[in-house]
């Protein structure tokens, strides 16, 4: 699945019929670039001691200039995706997802920015049913998502290509 375009309810189901014990694990991060900002939300299916598989969805707007926003924008995405995955299709194979729990990139150390907006962030997705996890225990998005938004270009890079050196002609 490496690069390629899923869909993302038959792809998470296909996960979860092979290792039903998996948790589906939703977050976001972004990050300003130029005059927008980017943000990517993930759904990490996490086999527990056995890794785990990460599917993400990128998406540019207009640049967002307060943080609050930001990470209002960032957590209801997140939070949309979950009772998105977790509803009852209207045509199709009806395999119910459990969301564990939504990932926010927000720290309640207040040394951190972002600490004064922790509980409203989780009253958002407490308020919509979810279980909410924040930072440093949020590794969906301290990690998952932290990655994906910042190293896009990843494939691309040598060390990327099965561990073999390109040959020069």
């Amino acid at each position: 699945l490496a690069g390629e375009t899923v869909d993302l309810r038959s792809a998470i189901i296909d996960e979860l019929r092979v290792t039903p014990d998996s948790d589906v694990i939703i977050a976001c991060d972004s990050q300003q670039v130029g005059q927008s900002t980017e943000y990517v939300t993930v759904v990490v299916v996490h086999r527990p001691a056995k890794g785990g598989r990460v599917f993400f969805s990128r998406e540019r707007i207009p640049r967002v200039r307060e943080l609050r926003e930001r990470l209002w924008k960032e957590v209801w995405r997140s939070t949309e995706l979950a009772m998105e995955l977790t509803s009852t299709p209207d045509i199709g194979e009806v395999f119910p997802i459990n969301v564990a729990a939504i990932h926010i990139d927000a720290n309640v150390d207040p040394k951190h920015k972002s600490s004064k907006y922790v509980q409203e962030l989780v009253s958002l997705v407490m308020g919509q049913g979810f279980r909410a996890v924040v930072k440093p225990e949020a590794f969906a998005a301290s990690h998952a998502a932290d990655h994906a938004v910042k190293h896009k270009d990843e494939r691309n890079k040598p060390h990327a290509q099965n561990g073999r050196k390109r040959r020069v002609a």
